[in-house]
């Protein structure tokens, strides 16, 4: 019986793999699909960015319209909890893009470009943590921003950016257009 669960198990993963690895799809499909999910990611960001900004500034005239004993450090901690918040929700929305991403077979001539834009996707999700954590432990609202921009965030977006800029003139090369966004950060909360 212990020797049919391991069987039964490699060929459940053995099902699974071979779903999401399909056949490649065209340069054109390929560029539809690839733009389709990044505009849901960009679209779930932004979103967690207004919800972000909102908040904040609800939150703040709240403390500016009563009587708090330090309105500044109550702004500070509110801005630093809402902050942490909202990283912590574009990471598990960066999660769920590198998902889709790794489900899309490209075209053969595609591969490369395809996966250096989703490890640097990959690069910018896994410095989210050290970014919430930097921002934790900030004492001003411009030791926010400097956490954000000393994390390694910044690096991040930027060879996220040049890879993007990589994959759309590689995709326009095989005579299809794509806009994925690249001068757009997939992190920008503003």
């Amino acid at each position: 019986m212990k020797l049919r669960r391991p069987a039964a198990v490699i060929a459940a993963v053995g099902i699974v793999v071979s779903a999401c690895s399909g056949p490649a799809l065209s340069p054109s499909a390929y560029a539809e699909v690839i733009e389709r999910a990044t505009d849901d990611y960009i679209e779930r960001s932004q979103a967690l960015s207004v919800a972000f900004q909102s908040t904040v500034e609800q939150e703040v005239a709240l403390i500016v319209e009563t009587d708090v004993e330090d309105p500044v450090a109550a702004a500070i901690d509110v801005t630093k909890r809402e902050m942490v918040l909202y990283l912590a929700l574009l990471e598990d929305a960066m999660g769920r893009y590198i998902e889709q991403l790794s489900q899309i077979a490209p075209p053969e001539s595609l591969v490369q470009v395809h996966d250096d834009y989703v490890t640097a996707v990959q690069v910018v999700q896994r410095g989210m943590p050290e970014t919430r954590a930097s921002v934790e432990s900030a004492f001003q609202l411009d030791g926010i921003e400097a956490a954000i921009a000393g994390s390694g965030l910044q690096d991040g977006q930027y060879r996220l950016a040049k890879t993007c800029m990589s994959l759309e003139a590689a995709v326009r090369a095989e005579g299809h257009g794509l806009d994925l966004g690249c001068t757009r950060p997939l992190t920008r909360n503003g």
